[in-house]
């Protein structure tokens, strides 16, 4: 049974024509992937009557992997290694716990993380019990915290020490997630480990629970975040978006840089139990770390956006590394999958040239789910493609005045598919919605070849001297120079002249002023390119997905 906890629920649709024919394109590449892998006598009746149980909830995927690979290692973070066997266990343990709390069906549990086994753990066990998990941003003020649960409800919060702060004052059980000697955990609140240490060894887990659907906070980049709700995929056919591009196979080593509390890392996550891999995570991405880990594991593909990717890129350039090791290091490396932001082309191509054609991109939303994905050969022939459309897809470009854009056309982008949300968790936050789908907030176009092509946001787009000025071509631009390091490119339309500002990160050692940064770009853009102002930086304020936070730029 499912379960909807939306008070407006979003008009969509997608024919069921349309998402009959994916689900049958995606079988041949799910039975590719593994994640219909049998292996024990009865394998095919385990995974029929887990579906049956779980649906394609994590509890599903999870209980799926630790039947077929129970001594393989899910997980490699910042506490060790833990196998799917220990994995189920400790997740059944902790949903018996924390029904021993009070948490019942129908429930909503806060989790306020960063990538460890703590969000894992916490995501199956609401599955076992039928409850609503709320995934929030740990980098989020202590402000939106507040108002977020206020606001939308919860019976506990899963907590990481580092972020309990003004949590105690809410009334809620509170129970502390990681922990470790610089963020101890209070002596008055239980953590994860206690609770599972407390709860049964052989806990029974509810029979059928209601499908609850998960609650992803959105970026919040220029706002309050918003509640955004995912339902519990019906079939694997969302699949077929993504692995006819995206090679994933069973027992890889997932490298993963993305977020869990973001959409593009919960979603691999999934896919990470669904091919029984290994995923490797840290609470806090460096460059050096994740190196170290792409040289000690048999590492087979990357989840990450690109700010991670640029430097993971620079630091394993600096390493001293045998001819022989890269190649083996290269040869096991079936993808890099980048999203949260768009990949420059330059950043594409050094990787490229490093470990072979292996970046992927994928373009969606955490309220769109999937909407186009390229290849590593697409994407090497044409760096600027976010990529086709599955069959299951609905993509439109629309003109200002409603019209439908014609091919190669730039207007605003809409899209749905069976897995956008349901809607959101506040009745007062409003989709934009044409055609029954969602608009991105992108511009951009569909080619001839029908490769759709982002341009901007549609807020940053700026017209100046009659041209429409895309500030992604400055800013591609502003990535290839060696005299900077990082760069973000934003339109500001006023009522007489629109602006476009460029906020601009040094490379180490370079000295490059306004002047000499204009004439560069004189020289190799059209004269609307040139930044009307310049802003210099020591860092660019980017959120966990790697997206720059414009609110906080000056």
């Amino acid at each position: 049974m499912s379960h909807t906890i939306v008070e407006k629920p979003v008009d969509l649709y997608v024919p069921k024509s349309r998402q009959l024919i994916q689900l049958a394109e995606s079988v041949p590449y799910i039975v590719q992937s593994g994640v219909l892998a049998l292996r024990r006598p009865y394998g095919a009746k385990v995974i029929t009557s887990g579906i049956a149980r779980w649906g394609f909830s994590l509890a599903f995927l999870l209980e799926n992997a630790a039947e077929h690979s129970p001594n393989r290692t899910a997980i490699i973070d910042d506490l060790g290694e833990i196998s799917y066997r220990v994995l189920r266990i400790r997740a059944r343990r902790f949903a018996a716990g924390l029904a021993n709390l009070g948490v019942v069906e129908g429930d909503k549990v806060g989790i306020i993380a960063r990538n460890s086994r703590v969000t894992p753990i916490t995501l199956a066990a609401l599955a076992y019990l039928g409850v609503s998990p709320m995934i929030m941003n740990p980098m989020s003020s202590p402000a939106q915290l507040d108002r977020i649960i206020r606001s939308y409800g919860a019976k506990a919060l899963v907590v990481d020490a580092a972020y309990v702060g003004q949590l105690r004052d809410l009334g809620l059980p509170i129970i502390i997630g990681y922990h470790d000697d610089e963020d101890p955990a209070p002596a008055d609140l239980s953590t994860m480990e206690q609770i599972i240490d407390a709860a049964p060894l052989n806990p029974i887990v509810a029979e059928k629970p209601t499908r609850m659907p998960t609650v992803i906070m959105s970026s919040g980049t220029t706002g309050l975040p918003k509640g955004i709700v995912r339902g519990v995929p019906k079939t694997p056919q969302v699949l077929a978006s993504i692995l006819p591009k995206i090679p994933w196979r069973l027992h890889g080593v997932i490298q993963q840089h993305a977020s869990l509390f973001h959409a593009w890392g919960w979603l691999n996550l999934n896919l990470v139990w669904a091919t029984k891999s290994t995923m490797i995570v840290h609470r806090y991405f460096d460059g050096k770390q994740a190196t170290d880990d792409f040289l000690n594991y048999e590492v087979t593909g990357i989840i990450s956006a690109a700010i991670f990717l640029k430097d993971f890129e620079e630091e394993y350039g600096l390493r001293d590394i045998d001819s022989q090791t890269h190649l083996r290091k290269a040869k096991q490396l079936r993808f890099i999958a980048s999203s949260g932001n768009a990949i420059p082309p330059v950043l594409v191509h050094a990787l490229n040239r490093r470990f072979g054609n292996v970046v992927c991109n994928f373009y969606g939303s955490t309220e769109h789910g999937p909407i186009a994905t390229a290849s590593a050969n697409e994407l090497a022939a044409d760096p600027d493609r976010a990529g086709t459309i599955a069959r299951g897809i609905r993509v439109k470009i629309f003109r200002e005045d409603g019209t439908e854009a014609a091919t190669n056309e730039v207007g605003m982008v809409y899209s749905c598919n069976s897995e956008s949300m349901v809607g959101y968790l506040s009745p007062t936050d409003e989709a934009t919605v044409k055609d029954h789908m969602l608009g991105t907030g992108d511009l951009g176009f569909i080619d001839d070849q029908g490769f759709l092509h982002v341009r901007s946001r549609y807020d940053d787009m700026v017209i100046k001297g009659g041209e429409n000025v895309y500030p992604r071509e400055l800013e591609e631009f502003l990535h290839t120079l060696d005299d900077i390091h990082d760069a973000y490119v934003r339109g500001i339309r006023g009522e007489i002249m629109s602006e476009l500002n460029a906020y601009v990160v040094r490379a180490q050692g370079s000295t490059i002023d306004e002047d000499s940064l204009r004439k560069i770009v004189a020289d190799n853009l059209a004269q609307h390119n040139i930044p009307d102002n310049i802003i210099w930086l020591d860092k660019l304020p980017r959120n966990d997905a790697g997206k720059v936070i414009p609110r906080e730029l000056l």
